[in-house]
């Protein structure tokens, strides 16, 4: 094609950098973005969040976050979705500090999460961090939102706060034996 023509736009070459994202070659996956670069496209917010969700996914949080400051500089306006798979894979990786900070830059950044977002990082935090106190402040902020936490992860707060509830009492008993 190259050769030959048409010369590829950036559909091919995101269906390429997609290719290779999938299978793992991520430097494949650069080097194809950086060839489309050098034949003077533009690389789009998809291919940018294809390949952050591809290091995220495969935990080099540091390369996806570097992808995303590159995505930062080139595109004014950004969607969730970036946000939302390095917000998972911090949580995957339990740097909960970490998806925490992702999600105040994500609406510094003017991007607004979504339920999604905040689920994931609630059901983390309480199922992995046991930190409920931390998920009750998220569904406080989202309510300032107007954003609704689905039923189910409300009930995981509960549980995770009652059962510390009771390892403080278990423990205050064993203390005064």
């Amino acid at each position: 094609m190259i050769e030959n023509g048409p010369p590829p736009g950036n559909a091919v070459f995101n269906f390429v950098v997609t290719a290779y994202s999938k299978a793992g070659e991520m430097g494949k996956a650069v080097e194809m973005m950086r060839l489309m670069e050098s034949r003077g496209l533009r690389p789009d917010v998809y291919t940018y969040t294809v390949l952050a969700s591809a290091y995220s996914n495969g935990g080099e949080m540091e390369e996806a976050q570097k992808i995303l400051a590159e995505a930062k500089k080139k595109h004014v306006k950004l969607g969730p979705v970036m946000f939302h798979t390095l917000i998972r894979g911090y949580c995957k990786l339990e740097q909960f500090d970490e998806a925490l900070k992702l999600l105040a830059e994500m609406k510094d950044y003017g991007v607004h999460p979504s339920v999604d977002e905040y689920d994931k990082l609630i059901q983390s935090l309480c199922l992995k961090a046991l930190d409920w106190e931390m998920a009750e402040k998220l569904q406080e902020e989202m309510k300032g939102s107007g954003l609704h936490l689905k039923g189910m992860t409300r009930g995981l707060i509960r549980a995770v706060k009652e059962m510390d509830k009771e390892v403080v009492k278990a423990e205050s008993i064993v203390a005064g034996v």
